[in-house]
Order: C-alpha cells, then sequence, then structure tokens
C-alpha cells in the first residue's frame, strides 16, 4: 500500500481548512444535494464530499456509506488533493498503490474511485468531491467534465459559506476582543500616533483613579510621576517617528502616578498596531509593588537560604562523622569531606550504592544478610539491600561494622541509617552518618581485660574462703556457737553472690570477646527443662513457690549447647520465683510453632515498669537499682540468656502486664 504524502504547503491548506469552520458540523441539504446528484448522475453507489484533516478523511456530505470518516494514511482522497487535476482509478485491486489498501480489502470494497480536488478561498487543495465503487468501470473525459462541473459548484458552496462564516467569526472576534479588554487584569492604553490617550480600559480607571473623560485626549506623560514626564515624552516622540514594528513589543519600567497624586511602581509594555492603515500604540501597565516586595523577600530569603545552606556545609564537612546520602535510584548524592578523611576514598569513587559495599568486609556483610533475614522474617538479598531494609521500614538502624579504608586498614564504626521522606510522604533516599569508635572498643577492651584479670583473681581466694566458710559451719574446727553459726551462714550466702557475679562478669567476657564455646548436639528440649526446674527448687524453696510444666506431645528436637541452654532456663525460672508472690505458681510452657520450638516463663507478679522496657536485656540492667532493693542479682543474667539464644540462631523477649504477668520466653530452630 502506499501513504499519501504530505503536501509541501501543508500548514497553509490545514490553516485554510480550519478558517472553514466546517470540520464535524452537522449535515447540510445544500451540500447533500450535489452528492446526491452525483450518485443519480453517474450511477455510483457512493459519493461524498470529503475534508482531508490532518490524520482523517471527514465526510461533510456522505450518500452510500456509514462511516463519518476514516484515517488519512489508507485514503484515495490524501492522493486526490496533491494534484489540480481529476484523480481516477478505474480498478483498485489491479493497482500496486492501493491493491493491499484495507479499504479495498476490507468495507467499502473500493474497486473505483474518481475524486475532483476542491480549492479554498487561498488556492490550497483541501477537499474533494468523489465517486466510489464497488466494481470496476471506466470513466470518459465528457464524464471527467461533468464531475468537475459539479466540484466547482461544491467549490463555491465551501466558499459562499467561508464568507458568511468570516463575517460572523469576524464579529465574534471583534466581541471576544471588547470583553478581554473590559475585564483584563492589566490597564490597557491605547494611543495615538500624537502621544494622546485614546481608551483607557475598566483596570486603567481603577489603577489611575481617573475617568475616561478624564484622561482620553490628554498626553500619555499625565500617567506617570513628574520627574519621569521628561523622559517618557521623549521616549513617545522617538515610537511616533521611528515606530516600533509588527511583532516587537518594548518593556520598560517606571514609576506612575494616579489621579490623587499617590505614586507606584509600574511595568509598561508598548506594542505597534495598525488599523485602516492608521498607526497607534497599546500600552499594558501593570503595577508591580507586590512583586517588588515579593522580589525583595525573596532577597532576604535567598541570603538566609544562603547563610544557612554555607553553615550546613560547613558543619557537614568540618566533623569527624563520615555521613553518606544515596538517592533512591542508588547515586551517591553526599560522600562529606569527614567520609573522605575517615576511609581514604573520593566522592567520585563512591558514586553508587554497589560502590559502597568496598567499604565492608565481605565475613560481617554475610553474617549481616543472616541475622536480618532472621530479624524480619523474610530473605534479605546481599547487596545495597541489607542497609536500607530497616530503614525502608522506618525502623530504627543503629549497628557496628568494621570499614576498610582504602589503604587497607581497619576501622571500627557504629553506623546509623535513617530513610529520608519528602513533603509528599514519598521516600527519597538514604543517609548513613559512621562514628568512628576505635577509641571507644580500645577502651572497652582495656575495660573486658581489667574485669576479666581481676574476675580470675578473685575466683581462686573467693573459692578458698566458700569452702573453708563450709568447713566451719559443718563442724571441721569444732562446735560452733550458734551465733556465729549465724554469721557463718550470712558470710557463705554473701560469698555464693560473689562467686555467682564473678561467673557472671566471666560469661560476659567471654561472650564479648568470642571465647565461649559452644557444643551444640540435637536432642530433646524437655529433659533440659526438667533439669532447670530439678536445680532451681531448691533456690525456690525460699519464695514458697512452685513450678507447673506442660508440653505438646513428641519431642521438641533442637540443636543445643545443653549447658548454655541449661543455665538461660534457670535463670529465666530464678528470675520468676524471685518476682511471683509468695506461694504462686509460675507457668512453665514448651510448645511447638511452625519451624520452632518455644519455651515461656511466665509470672504472676507486679510487672516490668514501662520506663525500664527499653533496657531489660541490657547488662547490669535492674528495675530496683537501689542498695536497699528487695530482690537479689547481679543485672547480667538476662544480657549473657540474650546472647546464648543468639548464639543459638533463635531469639529472646518478654510479654509484661503491670500487675497482671510476665512471660519470657524464647524460640529455637527445631531440628531434624
Amino acid at each position: 500500500m502506499l501513504e499519501a504524502p504530505v503536501p509541501a504547503d501543508e500548514s497553509a491548506r490545514m490553516a485554510a481548512l480550519c478558517g472553514l469552520n466546517i470540520l464535524d458540523t452537522l449535515p447540510e441539504e445544500r451540500f447533500d444535494r450535489i452528492t446526491r446528484t452525483a450518485q443519480r448522475l453517474f450511477g455510483c453507489p457512493i459519493a461524498l464530499v470529503t475534508l482531508v484533516d490532518s490524520e482523517r478523511q471527514w465526510f461533510k456530505s456522505r450518500l452510500g456509506l456509514d462511516a463519518p470518516e476514516t484515517p488519512r494514511n489508507i485514503s484515495f482522497c490524501g492522493h486526490a488533493i496533491l494534484r489540480n487535476f481529476p484523480f481516477v482509478i478505474p480498478d483498485a485491486a489491479a493497482d500496486p498503490r492501493f491493491a493491499d489498501n484495507p479499504l479495498v480489502l476490507g468495507p467499502p470494497h473500493i474497486r473505483f474511485y474518481a475524486g475532483i480536488p476542491l480549492r479554498a478561498d487561498n488556492g490550497a487543495l483541501i477537499a474533494t468531491l468523489c465517486l466510489i465503487d464497488r466494481v470496476p468501470r471506466s470513466f470518459s473525459d465528457d464524464e471527467i467534465g461533468a464531475l468537475c462541473d459539479l466540484a466547482q459548484w461544491a467549490e463555491l458552496e465551501l466558499n459562499v459559506y467561508t464568507i458568511k462564516q468570516a463575517t460572523r467569526v469576524s464579529r465574534d472576534k471583534e466581541a471576544r476582543l471588547r470583553a478581554i479588554v473590559e475585564h483584563a487584569g492589566d490597564a490597557i492604553i491605547t494611543i495615538d500616533d500624537d502621544g494622546l490617550v485614546e481608551t483607557f480600559n475598566p483596570e486603567a480607571q481603577r489603577l489611575f483613579a481617573y475617568q475616561p473623560d478624564q484622561i482620553i485626549g490628554a498626553p500619555f506623560s499625565v500617567l506617570v510621576a513628574r520627574h519621569y514626564r521628561a523622559s517618557v515624552t521623549a521616549y513617545m516622540e522617538e515610537l511616533v517617528r521611528d515606530g516600533i514594528g509588527d511583532g516587537v513589543r518594548l518593556n520598560r519600567q517606571l514609576i506612575g502616578q494616579r489621579g490623587d497624586g499617590t505614586r507606584f511602581p509600574a511595568n509598561l509594555v508598548v506594542s505597534e498596531m495598525h488599523i485602516n492603515g492608521r498607526r497607534a500604540f497599546t500600552g499594558l501597565v501593570r503595577d508591580i509593588s507586590a512583586r517588588r516586595r515579593n522580589a525583595d523577600e525573596m532577597k532576604r530569603l535567598n541570603r538566609r537560604l544562603a547563610e544557612t545552606l554555607s553553615l550546613q556545609h560547613a558543619i557537614l564537612n568540618s566533623n569527624n562523622y563520615a555521613i553518606i546520602y544515596v538517592n533512591v535510584h542508588g547515586q551517591v548524592i553526599m560522600f562529606n569531606d569527614g567520609a573522605q578523611r575517615m576511609l581514604g576514598y573520593s566522592e567520585a569513587e563512591m558514586r553508587t550504592q554497589s560502590a559502597l559495599l568496598v567499604l565492608h568486609d565481605p565475613v560481617e556483610l554475610e553474617a549481616r544478610v543472616r541475622a536480618l533475614s532472621a530479624e524480619l522474617g523474610r530473605p534479605i538479598r546481599p547487596g545495597a539491600d541489607l542497609f536500607i531494609a530497616k530503614a525502608r521500614e522506618r525502623l530504627p538502624d543503629e549497628s557496628e561494622w568494621t570499614y576498610i579504608r582504602k589503604d587497607g586498614s581497619r576501622l571500627p564504626v557504629l553506623l546509623s541509617i535513617s530513610a529520608i521522606w519528602d513533603d509528599e510522604n514519598a521516600l527519597a533516599g538514604f543517609v548513613g552518618i559512621a562514628q568512628d569508635i576505635s577509641e571507644r572498643k580500645k577502651m572497652e577492651s582495656m575495660k573486658n581485660d581489667f574485669i576479666s584479670t581481676v574476675s580470675h583473681e578473685l575466683r581462686t581466694p573467693m573459692t578458698s574462703i566458700k569452702g573453708s566458710l563450709g568447713l566451719l559451719a559443718g563442724g571441721a574446727a569444732g562446735e560452733i556457737p550458734l551465733r556465729a553459726k549465724v554469721l557463718l551462714d550470712i558470710a557463705s550466702k554473701n560469698c555464693d553472690r560473689l562467686v555467682r557475679l564473678i561467673n557472671d562478669i566471666l560469661d560476659v567476657e567471654k561472650i564479648e570477646s568470642g571465647n565461649m564455646r559452644f557444643e551444640p548436639v540435637v536432642q530433646p528440649l524437655l529433659p533440659l527443662v526438667e533439669q532447670a526446674i530439678a536445680a532451681t527448687h531448691a533456690f525456690a524453696s525460699p519464695y514458697k513457690v512452685s513450678f507447673d510444666l506442660r508440653s505438646d506431645n513428641g519431642d521438641l528436637m533442637v540443636a543445643a549447647d545443653s549447658d548454655r541452654l541449661i543455665q538461660v532456663i534457670v535463670n529465666l525460672l530464678s528470675n520468676a520465683a524471685k518476682f511471683a508472690p509468695p506461694g504462686g505458681v509460675v507457668d512453665v510452657r514448651l510448645l511447638r510453632q511452625p519451624g520452632y520450638a518455644r519455651l515461656s516463663v511466665t509470672d504472676h507478679g507486679a510487672g516490668i515498669p514501662e520506663q525500664f522496657r527499653d533496657r531489660i536485656f541490657q547488662k547490669f540492667a535492674q528495675a530496683d537499682a537501689s542498695d536497699s532493693r528487695p530482690k537479689g542479682g547481679t543485672g547480667l543474667g538476662l544480657n549473657i540468656s540474650k546472647a546464648i539464644i543468639e548464639r543459638h540462631r533463635g531469639r529472646i523477649d518478654f510479654l509484661s502486664e503491670c500487675g497482671v504477668r510476665t512471660e519470657f520466653f524464647f524460640e529455637l530452630p527445631l531440628a531434624a
């Protein structure tokens, strides 16, 4: 199929067609009369008056055809308007230009076509009068001449209509223009060739506080402040002498003066127009007082913004924190001077989120993927997702990392990552702030070494003291007076407390240094719970507290270090015994959950105060930290328990309702 090319005068042709104001109008008898005559005269089933639009051909009159329009790119009329003489196709199926045309292969099944182009009053070919038959046929010169006569009739109707329409449109335009001028938001003033005011619209009357009869015929210069009048008069004389030129607008600012003498800054735009061979000028005047105030305010705000940005820039680049900002597309927007000093890389070297991975130890990244997947309950992909997953969900994310500098040296940092949201609550990016904690780590190491050394040094004499006190209490040195036995009992109990404290401190040191050994064995969890309850009975007896153990049917198998896990369970049981009401029952429940075994220990005591709950797993954390607290303990048990459970790839947590119940529980993965 050959698509008709676009005529060279397409823009002028379309302007002439649109100027007719006849597209998409209702059918008219004067055009239908022409197509009826053509249909009868030539015996064709289809006769059309077709207007060729930019993307379609639209039928002003159609006989024998239902469709009101068809696409231009498959039209026959698109070819007919390319030349100013008849366009005849005796058999479209035999013509290679049209043989595969959809209008030939499908409805209306065109085989014969004869079209005469119709001209607008400017000579542009805009339409056709055409005949269509569904069978091939010849078309004689006499028939072509007759069709041309009918086409001149259709062309005359188009152009007569254009004249009528043009008159109406001209009147409409004049009315619209008058309405625009009357209701315009700007003062519109026309000035004749002598610089005198000819028209003065309502906005000009309001702006200048003059009535038309006060200003029309007066020099335009009376509307400006006195010290501007001489220059405005000279300016008007220059306009009158030299003109401006069509399509040119002159723009200047001046001080206007109202009829009451008040002044205001104004913007004046002057253009030239010609009416019936006479030249005049149009002036658009706008009060720019508010604009100047806004401009002054904007300058002030810009100065403050520049000062703020300068201050922020100084703060961001002068501190010792590494600040990295990444947008949602993974592009690094900021890699501040602190980051460059800390890590040795330039901002240009850290262009993308993936480039930042070079800062991290691969082993730490792998461990973070596992830990975060368990924490969030969904798989976390290696890469950028492991840094932004929590921040994307508006969760706090602060963790320790080991950064690898450009020179290969390692640096411990505390990295805090937050999501940035815009005014419409859409995610804008992520900011990470890294703090060098090497000094803190050094101090912690020194402190841990000191605690470890002291604890080890204390353990030996404490063992001797405990043994000696036990021998004395057992009568190894003879009969002990009753009052001395009381004192020995007090000393023995405090010795036990000191031994527990030393053991707990040593456990914490082992956990933090990574030296606590775990030997996990796949085994049932229930016997371990039973052993822990048996070991805690003596502790619970003074509190008159009993334990109620219930377990789901079947063995719950876990991979666990039995000694360490019993240590955790004993800690939870002894805590519950201390805080349960005297004579109360501590509920111990062992439950099967999908993929996990869950052990819960519930007491019905006073509960955990709200303000303490965030710190309950911290070292030395106790709700009652006073010297006179009624419950003993080191404040290390839960911290140690949390570390042990997490080393077993489990989790530990609690639920508490003040005055009702407190439930501590841990969950461990089931083993095959």
